[in-house]
């Protein structure tokens, strides 16, 4: 278990600066230590889903596994895997179990009771199928759940037979979900992936299915970030927990996401046909913001705006390290709109909750001694985080206005009086959903449902 530090919430520290190269100004191309609180208690309307469906899955066939004698893992080839191969990636295997395990002091999986032949955790090596989805060329799967205490599972892994880095990858989200498992099966599959993809871009190197995950999240940021099922979107919306690690972390690398699922787990009755999540990983994170709406609101609202500079268009202030990610990092724009064509109101993109919606201003030269006057407007039970953020001709930011938030509001007003400078606004919309008004934001009520607003930009 985590020590109690893991999940206090301090002073943010100091946003990492990053060593790139500036950009010039280029509007971006249309649609492109304190003990821990106490684990919330959390009333669900009984109509309302709590959890994903528990499934077990058989494991796949497989010859006689090659097990280490330096980490409990084992590796089983399925046929058309060679041996050299399955050497190859236990040896991966043993290396991301040290570094996970004991390099950073994390909770080692749950054993098997031997289901694989020993108590160690099985990776099982496909073909590998380049044609597969991101997402889909690593399963980690549930087994049966240990009764007792808090859910706990031990699990197993299916993964293609890649080598280099993809396997290094590979391991690294079969170790990290595991993790995952035994602190909290019941926290959605969507969540599990986005952990252990976050443990991998802590400690491994960026692969082309790295750029993909992003992508498939900055292209369309009006989706929700935070889901119950897996999906292409998954591994991308580990940024969540990048962010939330180099805005509230105070501990080791992958601490304070270790402990966010940690501090959710909750126990599941024998004959419930699927995981108790309540609460989840969301409602811990909301507890450890002292249930403040307005600061968790300001949470995700600045989560938008460091997503709006991930990427090539990194400008080393944002707590977001997806530098690396290039043109892939930059999120899609709902629209571009020019300073001389003011006034306009334009209509969003509806949003899912906890996603974000992009709209760029340029201002086409300076306008210094000119107002800006913005209004946005919506329909309930949606509430919205809007921020405008001034840019200099690098493309970094000179400072924001945070729109004031309150809850069930139904439009907001706001002004730049001074453009002195700037050479583009941004506006920057998090929808904050609640799913009705006893009930905040859950990943596990879906389908979610967007909603949109008008914004309205003028000078004066």
């Amino acid at each position: 278990m985590l020590a109690a530090t893991t999940l206090a919430v301090a002073v943010p520290l100091a946003e990492t600066a990053h060593a790139v190269q500036k950009k010039r100004f280029e509007p971006p191309l249309l649609f492109g230590v304190e003990a821990p609180p106490p684990v919330p208690v959390v009333v669900t309307d009984p109509r309302l889903p709590v959890g994903a469906e528990i499934v077990a899955r058989s494991r796949p066939l497989a010859r006689a596994p090659a097990c280490s004698f330096r980490a409990p893992v084992c590796v089983h080839p399925t046929p058309g895997v060679s041996d050299e191969t399955t050497l190859l990636v236990l040896d991966t295997l043993e290396r991301v179990w040290e570094k996970l395990v004991r390099a950073l002091v994390l909770p080692a999986p749950l054993p098997d009771r031997g289901r694989g032949g020993s108590d160690a955790l099985d990776l099982y090596l496909t073909p590998s199928d380049r044609t597969a989805l991101a997402h889909e060329r690593v399963q980690v799967n549930a087994e049966e759940r240990r009764f007792g205490g808090f859910d706990a599972a031990p699990g197993f892994c299916v993964a293609a037979a890649d080598s280099g880095v993809l396997a290094e990858r590979a391991a690294t989200l079969c170790v990290g979900e595991a993790i995952a498992l035994r602190l909290d099966p019941g926290e959605t599959p969507h969540t599990r992936r986005a952990f252990a993809t976050e443990l991998w871009w802590l400690t491994g190197a960026p692969t082309t299915l790295d750029f993909e995950a992003v992508d498939a999240v900055q292209r369309a940021p009006w989706r929700a970030l935070s889901e119950r099922e897996l999906s292409r979107r998954s591994e991308g919306s580990a940024l969540v927990f990048d962010f939330l690690e180099e805005t509230l972390g105070v501990g080791s690398p992958g601490a304070l996401s270790t402990a966010l699922i940690s501090a959710s787990a909750q126990v599941t009755s024998a004959d419930s046909p699927a995981w108790q999540n309540e609460p989840d990983s969301f409602d811990v994170l909301r507890h450890t913001l002292d249930e403040d709406e307005q600061r968790m609101a300001g949470t995700l609202g600045a989560l938008s705006v460091a997503r709006a500079f991930a990427g090539d268009r990194d400008d080393g202030q944002h707590a977001l390290a997806l530098e690396w990610a290039g043109a892939y990092g930059s999120p899609s724009f709902d629209w571009v709109l020019q300073f001389s064509k003011l006034p306009k109101r334009v209509r969003l993109t509806p949003v899912e909750p906890t996603g974000a919606a992009y709209v760029w201003l340029d201002l086409e030269g300076d306008q210094a001694g000119k107002t800006l006057a913005f209004q946005a407007e919506w329909e309930p039970p949606a509430e919205f985080r809007f921020e405008l953020v001034k840019l200099d001709a690098d493309g970094n930011e000179m400072g924001r206005i945070d729109v004031p938030f309150q809850e069930r509001q139904r439009s907001v007003e706001a002004r730049i009086v001074e453009l002195a400078g700037a050479r583009a606004i941004l506006v920057v919309g998090t929808h904050l959903e609640r799913v009705d008004d006893d009930h905040p934001f859950d990943p596990d009520v879906a389908p979610f449902e967007p909603h949109s607003a008008l914004v309205y930009l003028v000078t004066l």
